[in-house]
């Protein structure tokens, strides 16, 4: 990710914390991953969630409002911030850190019955060793047979089609406009992923800015192959959060369900 309107190898959410909310249609987004969860955290009999890249913590604060213990976490200390103050909003009781993902273990002991990693997190990580340090991190934070939720971009898909531009988004408040465009650029070996910002305003003027990080294009096979190798055992794989198949050139996603091997 990028300092705002860079482009580079700093941390573009950092700098794009206050557009995120504004990007995302949370309540539209949230009732269609409801049933996903919901199922999810029924069959592990879960009690205890670690959310990690957890952003602006929206769905750590929806796992709360159902009951559960939730800690949540993000490497983006301004994600973090924007978090506490939206629990604080909702009237619910999350503990925020600012940690990154593949520290998991240092900072938590095993006891979560399930840990998730949702919303095209795992690209920040750019090389097989530093992602299987993060698979083995979440296996040594959860319990024996625990559960480990991931989603990303279905990269294979966006690669064979040349898929450069996500639909646009936009939002209104006070008189001021905002449209979010995100453009994949195919690279060698990584892809950029840029966010472009346009912002109309109360005097009817436009602005833009661009936000550009390197993203490591991450595709099944080598997922599921670094899960095996760090102690987890894939029990399904999906093309959406309504548990569709996965189809390699045509599904939007990747999700995988893994559980945590041993006694």
């Amino acid at each position: 990710m990028s300092n705002y309107g860079n482009t580079g190898d700093a941390n573009l959410f950092s700098a794009f914390a206050e557009h995120y909310d504004r990007m995302i249609n949370w309540e539209s987004r949230l009732q269609r991953e409801i049933p996903f969860y919901k199922k999810i955290f029924t069959d592990a009999g879960a009690g205890k969630i670690l959310d990690t890249a957890c952003g602006t913590g929206r769905h750590g604060i929806l796992f709360s409002s159902w009951g559960m213990e939730v800690h949540a976490v993000d490497s983006s200390g301004e994600m973090i911030s924007k978090a506490k103050e939206n629990a604080k909003n909702a009237g619910v009781n999350v503990s925020f850190r600012k940690v990154s993902i593949e520290e998991l273990d240092k900072e938590f002991s095993a006891g979560f019955d399930v840990v998730t990693c949702m919303g095209n997190s795992l690209p920040h990580i750019r090389t097989s060793g530093e992602l299987r340090k993060v698979f083995t991190a979440v296996a040594n934070v959860l319990k024996p047979g625990g559960i480990f939720t991931l989603q990303i971009r279905n990269y294979r898909r966006v690669l064979e089609k040349n898929e450069k531009y996500m639909p646009l988004n936009s939002f209104a408040d006070k008189g001021k406009e905002y449209i979010y465009l995100r453009i994949t650029e195919p690279g060698e070996d990584m892809v950029t992923f840029s966010i472009l910002v346009f912002q109309k305003d109360e005097y009817g003027k436009w602005s833009f800015d661009v936000n550009s990080e390197r993203l490591k294009p991450w595709l099944d096979k080598d997922i599921l192959t670094i899960l095996i190798e760090s102690g987890f055992v894939t029990t399904g794989v999906y093309g959406d959060l309504s548990f569709s198949s996965f189809v390699p050139l045509e599904s939007t996603d990747l999700v995988i369900i893994a559980q945590k091997t041993g006694l």
